[in-house]
């Protein structure tokens, strides 16, 4: 009787524990999945496209896509809805760029967006940057439900150059060279 009784609790368990997983899975999450958003840019030093520069695009901090630039710095890519995607930008001598997107959009919208930019990367020789504030996206650009479009965070970059721009402390004397 006690096996008997062990084997329906059992039993009764396994149901509610399948149901309760079949709730969080999907089978058509991956079938919602759709290109959303062409993205093209030209990387550029002073007004002059850059060539050979690395460009990589990460998904899920996974690399999905990477070439390098022709002599345009010409780059573009074709990005799916409601993931979060860096555009990396690397070149020796200069600064890496990172440019963060994300791609979800309220569900009543479906269509293909397009999204133009130029971005420039400095030398290392021309600026003096803190290494560590380069590690942090540049550009941050999303769906901007008002303008029914993909945009950039103005403010957000605005910014980031601001903290970028500050001189960089004097190792020797720390108190010398902070910003007020």
């Amino acid at each position: 009787m006690n096996r008997f009784l062990a084997s329906v609790i059992f039993l009764f368990c396994l149901i509610n524990v399948s149901q309760i997983w079949a709730q969080d899975y999907d089978p058509d999450e991956s079938s919602n999945a759709f290109e959303v958003l062409d993205i093209r840019g030209i990387i550029s030093n002073a007004d002059d496209g850059i060539p050979e520069v690395l460009v990589e695009l990460y998904e899920n901090n996974k690399v999905v896509d990477s070439f390098e630039t022709k002599k345009n710095g010409k780059f573009k890519f074709t990005l799916m809805n409601d993931e979060i995607y860096t555009i990396q930008l690397t070149k020796g001598g200069y600064y890496t760029k990172r440019i963060s997107v994300n791609t979800k959009i309220p569900r009543e919208y479906d269509d293909i967006y397009f999204f133009e930019f130029d971005i420039n990367i400095d030398s290392m020789e021309e600026k003096n940057y803190d290494v560590q504030l380069v590690e942090y996206p540049s550009a941050l650009i999303g769906f901007d439900q008002e303008k029914e479009e993909f945009a950039s965070d103005k403010v957000y970059t605005k910014t980031y150059f601001a903290e970028l721009e500050i001189p960089l402390r004097n190792k020797d004397f720390p108190e010398s060279n902070l910003p007020n």
